[in-house]
């Protein structure tokens, strides 16, 4: 990658004789946003917490700008740090909290008073307002947004944010991420995001390193995630899935077979031979509810529920034992679909993805 910033080289963390990170790569841009995506327990923290130097890594390197910092303490790698549990400090007040680290590293008072100042008013609770408070006079949003002034502050040559969200509301988190994006883009500084929420990863994310088992499972941009996830896990883990399994019936032509009813897939096989057993997935806004111009792909089934969501109705369809989910919007003029009617589904061939 051009104008690499941080890379992360071949980097392992062992406990003992449990393997929690293995083998793990990552190159990322200079002012670019990347997510770790994953479940827990898939190592995503850690390779976080060995960046910021709060791990050493049983194997690797770790290098920021031209600087290998693998086995440095966190105080030498001008590193900021954004907790998950805020760790503000519960006896200084809010403009206390952000300088910390300007004291600790011996910046003029004057100066850091003037930084505080930039801080607060970057993430939009000014001095003036909030600098006497203290952390229990404030909502949990305004305590992660002193947390991520307070970890700015010093200047840090790269931001690490660990699950910042995820003790906040649904509302204060689409808010607050937003937030985070908009001041990261303003400072141009290089950012590390870990997140279990998907759709976190995807709405504000650059590129996103979606891990399992220690091991990162595909780097992609939030479009080539989603729309062409490169194992198995990925594509279930990634948004909704159909799974639907499939029997190629004619491997020359592409045919497969899904509960008696024939697809042509033609150039998806992959090498598959005649017989063989295969996950066929689509996305649920890939599925029309009967004809759809442009699709050239159908399966015939029976409505089996109906979800109505607002603007969007949710309808399932069974399909030879299988159930197949898809969303329509929600007309006034049309009737919803019904429980037990027969049923169409269509969909464009170049949108099923065949999973091994």
């Amino acid at each position: 990658m051009s104008d690499t910033f941080l890379s992360i080289k071949n980097i392992s963390k062992t406990f003992g004789s449990v393997t929690v990170v293995d083998d793990f790569n990552l190159d990322v841009a200079r002012g670019e946003f990347v997510s770790f995506l994953g479940p827990s327990g898939c190592g995503k923290t850690t390779v976080l917490r060995m960046v910021a130097g709060f791990e050493e890594p049983s194997a690797g390197q770790i290098v920021v700008g031209d600087k290998d910092v693998t086995r440095l303490k966190p105080n030498q790698r001008n590193v900021g740090m954004v907790f998950q549990a805020y760790a503000l400090f519960p006896n200084l007040t809010v403009a206390q909290n952000v300088a910390f680290g300007l004291k600790v590293g011996g910046v003029p008072k004057a100066e850091a008073d003037r930084r505080v100042g930039e801080m607060l008013e970057l993430i939009k609770l000014p001095v003036s307002e909030y600098g006497d408070r203290y952390p229990y006079q404030l909502s949990g949003g305004q305590q992660q947004r002193i947390a991520l002034a307070r970890a700015l502050a010093p200047k840090p040559k790269l931001l690490l944010l660990d699950e910042p969200l995820s003790a906040l509301d649904a509302k204060v988190r689409v808010s607050l991420r937003e937030e985070i994006r908009a001041i990261q883009k303003e400072l141009g500084i290089t950012t590390i995001f870990v997140t279990h929420d998907q759709e976190e990863a995807l709405s504000i994310s650059d590129r996103i390193a979606v891990m399992y088992g220690g091991k990162a499972e595909q780097v992609g941009t939030p479009f080539e995630i989603y729309n062409r996830p490169a194992t198995k896990f990925v594509a279930n883990f990634v948004g909704t899935l159909n799974v639907l399994e499939g029997t190629v019936a004619d491997a020359g032509s592409g045919k497969v077979r899904v509960a008696s009813q024939e697809l042509a897939l033609a150039g998806k096989l992959n090498g598959s031979k005649t017989g063989d057993t295969l996950s066929l997935a689509l996305r649920p806004e890939a599925i029309a509810l009967g004809a759809r111009p442009g699709n050239d792909s159908r399966l015939a089934g029976e409505i089996t529920d109906v979800h109505f969501l607002g603007s969007v109705i949710r309808v399932r369809i069974g399909v030879g034992g299988k159930q197949i989910s898809l969303d329509t919007f929600n007309n006034s003029s049309t009737p919803p679909p019904v429980v037990g009617d027969k049923a169409e589904i269509s969909f464009s061939s170049g949108d099923v993805l065949v999973l091994h």
